[in-house]
């Protein structure tokens, strides 16, 4: 028959029929689209058979389950437990060369291998000592790899044994759960829309296609660090301590309840600098008063760290050196000066102040500078201190 029941027939139920019904219950292999109908995932349930060094050549497998998967697809899923440690001795290193043995999870069923043997063992398969060591074959029936151990050359009880917690062993066996249970691993493809998997610590759903991160649920907020598209327009995401929301495209930070403050000066009378005349100089500017993103180099230069709309405001103040000339203040975006935020005003008998405010849009990574222009004969000083300074500032508005 091609349509098999469990526990419906008054008698007659197979062996093959029990393994096949009962893997309904178990995780699909969802390797291929071949395997998934009728192949279960093979693996271990989580935190059984565990290997421990008990001697400098002897190891034990402790208690646990696993699933193994006939090599053929009619055998069905063989549901195993090791109910009593299982001990296993290696055999001493090669003199010259070092090999790796396989220890492994094994079920040999005669009805399907044809090997005169019916049993479930972990056994030790000994590899090949050879210059550049590989992992034997497996042995006879269906198996799971459960770990590989290197016996280096020369090895025995005598040396000191196998290094069984300095690098000598490598698991190789995978964990399983039952159908519809996540899967504390990664590295392998899903078998259902809508499976999950817990991958170094984050939660993730399968949608046919790839493993999609599911780091909270609907209307939560995620942080940034683990979200870097978005599920949903609307959806928000902690983005270093600023809230954004997904607009289908990009993230955009949520206007009105965000901001960016930037202002530096030269605030101190030490500070002023000296501005050779008929040259935009860029203006050094040592006090900074607020710099929220850090963005400021320390002397003269601000990196917007933020695309959207600025307001930005600059000032350069002059000393009453000279009577003659003009002054001005310019902003340069990318060490250009921008036409509608530059000022000039003629000189007069005392100290002058020239700047403006305006508003412009920057992407991140621009620059801004404070240029000071004069042109007097001679080199005039900017003022600093005594309630005067060259200022430079910038507020992130919108994106």
């Amino acid at each position: 028959m091609t349509v098999r029941a469990a526990w419906l027939q008054s008698t007659g139920q197979t062996r093959e029929d029990t393994r096949l019904t009962l893997a309904a219950l178990l995780t699909p292999s969802g390797q291929s689209p071949e395997e998934t109908p009728l192949r279960s995932r093979p693996g271990v349930v989580p935190g059984g058979l565990l290997l421990s060094g008990t001697a400098p050549m002897q190891c034990t497998i402790g208690t646990g389950r696993a699933i193994v998967q006939g090599n053929e697809t009619a055998q069905g899923a063989y549901l195993v437990a090791v109910t009593t440690p299982e001990i296993l001795t290696i055999t001493d290193g090669d003199p010259q060369y070092d090999r790796i043995d396989l220890i492994e999870l094994a079920v040999v069923d005669d009805t399907h291998d044809h090997t005169g043997v019916t049993e479930a063992v972990v056994r030790l398969v000994k590899g090949t000592a050879q210059a550049t060591p590989v992992a034997p074959a497996s042995g006879q029936g269906s198996a799971i790899p459960l770990y590989t151990i290197r016996v280096p050359k020369g090895t025995s009880a005598g040396t000191g044994g196998i290094a069984w917690n300095n690098g000598g062993v490598t698991q190789q066996h995978w964990p399983v759960v039952a159908l519809g249970g996540i899967l504390p691993t990664s590295g392998f493809k899903g078998a259902y829309v809508g499976q999950y998997r817990d991958a170094a610590g984050m939660l993730q759903r399968w949608d046919g296609t790839t493993w999609v991160s599911y780091p909270k649920a609907i209307g939560g907020i995620a942080p940034g660090s683990l979200v870097s598209t978005g599920g949903y327009i609307g959806q928000y995401r902690d983005g270093n301590g600023v809230l954004q929301r997904w607009d289908g495209a990009a993230w955009q930070y949520v206007e009105g309840k965000s901001s960016l403050l930037f202002s530096a000066s030269q605030a101190l009378t030490a500070q002023q600098q000296s501005i050779p005349p008929n040259t935009w100089t860029v203006i050094t500017m040592p006090a900074v008063d607020a710099d929220d993103a850090a963005g400021w180099n320390g002397t003269h230069t601000f990196v917007v760290p933020r695309t959207g709309w600025w307001r930005i405001g600059a000032h350069t103040v002059w000393s009453n050196d000279a009577q003659t000339g003009s002054r001005g203040a310019r902003v340069l975006v990318n060490g250009s000066g921008v036409p509608r935020m530059t000022w000039l005003t003629p000189a007069g008998n005392s100290a002058i102040t020239v700047g403006g405010q305006g508003l412009i849009r920057l992407t991140a990574g621009n620059t801004l500078q404070l240029a000071g222009f004069q042109s007097h004969t001679a080199a005039i000083k900017t003022l600093g201190g005594s309630g005067y300074a060259c200022t430079l500032t910038a507020e992130w508005i919108k994106s």
